[in-house]
């Protein structure tokens, strides 16, 4: 940055034509701008991060609505070394703050400041100013981001971030079991989304189906295509995406994920998923309506650690009294037991629900009870046995993802009558990798000697260019392979699912 542009004698504010979309070095920018801020501030990680997280919103903030071209969120070297030019910019962060305030005030109150220092200030803006988070592929800025949230506030109250490839598994395996062309009318929750990530694996499989239809349509002219697609993209999400969370931190830092990948963000929601419905806020109770739901994917907390023991939240629970004998209640239940009856509550009859369960719930004999109650309440589709590394190296604990179908009155009072369920197949699998080892270190396919498998692959960049006109770049670079076999399952599952005699059942036109 302190290289003068021509025909200029001194370094001018960046432009957004001359912002770059960021790659995988947008890891070590995040780490190096939070360790900055906690080495440097005096702040404890969580603190950091929120600071972090502020700074990140400004930052697209001024990328999709600064109409100048002139970036505002920039410091040049020589203010970066002057007190009067930290100054300078604090003001000016300040403003854009105070504007992202009032885009988001759903996410940010009126009263919130950025509390740091202006040379720490300074220090984070000159590491992201160069990079177009808007413009930077969404699979790299989706995995910078949440391995730093993760590294920040992962483990508390049995969080344990789902990692992105399982998530985009579970929401490939579950539209799979829907035609195409109702893909985007389906309505879609997480009731513990964390930082968002089930939300938005489910917004890129959108992104690819919007994408490939509007280039279709628009053939000839990449420009409209892209910025139709982003338009769709925008609408769909804040019609059809919706997330709950229990943690206030967590339902910001999805907030901040869905707005870097086209949002939604409006639909995330600070509540007690496992409260009466009625008790939640108005503005909830308004978009969360019980059995109003097409798909719901999730990974809730789990642990006997966390128990759920207010007799309160258990009344409602047909699980907290299923084959007690005279309609005992049981005085607590782990948290994902009855995640499991308030999904289905939330689901319309014929809905399809995956959930992240510990593999106790399907093995354990002292949990026999939930399995059958499963049975009479839902169809089973399929179920993938996850690799005991899967969440390491944050816990070991062996999961599993159940992919359900919740049955309709006339479907349980058939089988009641039958005195047993309807005999039907359920895809099975137990994959070995899952691009990581229990480090969390990435895992390579390796030749029999060791080698690392290495191609040329071409990676498409969607950005603007100097017109303001979206356009796409292909680029060659060198891959490693992964050694993940989560995107398999997806494959033999859709072979497997997309047979006709199948489709007919799970879509009701047996």
């Amino acid at each position: 940055t302190d290289i003068p542009r021509f025909g200029y004698d001194a370094p001018q504010p960046i432009t957004f034509a001359e912002l770059v979309p960021a790659q995988e070095e947008l890891i070590a920018v995040f780490k190096r701008c939070h360790n900055y801020i906690y080495g440097n501030q005096g702040l404890q990680k969580e603190p950091a991060f929120q600071e972090l997280l502020k700074l990140i919103f400004c930052k697209v903030f001024d990328e999709e609505y600064t109409t100048s071209g002139t970036m505002r969120f920039f410091i040049g070297n020589e203010e970066r070394r002057s007190e009067i030019g930290q100054r300078r910019l604090q003001k000016t962060i300040e403003q854009l703050f105070q504007d992202v305030k009032d885009r988001y005030p759903y996410i940010f109150s009126q009263d919130e400041q950025i509390r740091l220092d202006n040379r720490v200030l300074a220090y984070v803006v000159s590491e992201l100013q160069r990079y177009s988070l808007l413009q930077t592929q969404a699979d790299v800025k989706g995995t910078a981001y949440e391995q730093l949230v993760g590294s920040n506030l992962r483990g508390d109250r049995g969080e344990f971030f789902t990692p992105r490839n399982v998530c985009e598994m579970a929401a490939r395996m579950v539209l799979a079991t829907f035609p195409q062309k109702e893909w985007l009318k389906l309505r879609v929750l997480d009731p513990a989304c964390g930082t968002g990530g089930f939300l938005v694996a489910m917004m890129n499989i959108w992104r690819e189906h919007l994408k490939t239809a509007q280039f279709k349509k628009w053939s000839g002219n990449e420009s409209k295509a892209l910025e139709e697609t982003v338009r769709l993209l925008h609408d769909t999400a804040n019609q059809w995406l919706m997330g709950i969370d229990f943690n206030p931190v967590l339902v910001r830092a999805a907030q901040m994920n869905l707005v870097m990948h086209g949002d939604g963000s409006t639909n995330v929601y600070h509540a007690n998923s496992l409260l009466p419905p009625g008790e939640w806020s108005e503005g909830v109770k308004r978009q969360i309506k019980p059995g109003s739901f097409d798909l719901i994917l999730t990974n809730p907390p789990f642990g006997s650690k966390i128990p759920i023991d207010d007799p309160h939240i258990l009344e409602q629970f047909e699980l907290a009294r299923f084959e007690m004998e005279n309609g005992v209640r049981r005085a607590s239940m782990p948290p994902e037991q009855i995640f499991i009856e308030r999904c289905l509550y939330l689901l319309r009859p014929g809905g399809r629900v995956a959930i992240v369960l510990p593999d106790s719930i399907l093995s354990n004999p002292g949990l026999a009870f939930v399995r059958r109650w499963i049975l009479k309440r839902a169809r089973v589709i399929a179920s993938v046995d996850l690799p005991q590394v899967t969440f390491e190296p944050y816990t070991g604990t062996q999961t599993s993802i159940l992919l359900l179908q919740k049955k309709t009155s006339q479907e349980m009072a058939l089988e009641q009558e039958l005195g047993k369920p309807r005999d039907y197949q359920v895809f099975m699998t137990t994959p070995e990798a899952v691009g990581h080892d229990r480090r969390g270190e990435i895992l390579y396919l390796r030749t029999p000697e060791g080698e690392l498998i290495e191609y040329e692959d071409e990676i498409e960049v969607t950005r603007r260019n100097a017109e303001g006109q979206l356009i796409t770049e292909r680029r060659q670079q060198n891959v490693r392979e992964k050694f993940d076999q989560l995107p398999e399952v997806v494959r033999y599952f859709t072979e497997w699912v997309g047979k006709s005699e199948r489709m007919r059942w799970l879509n009701g036109r047996n």
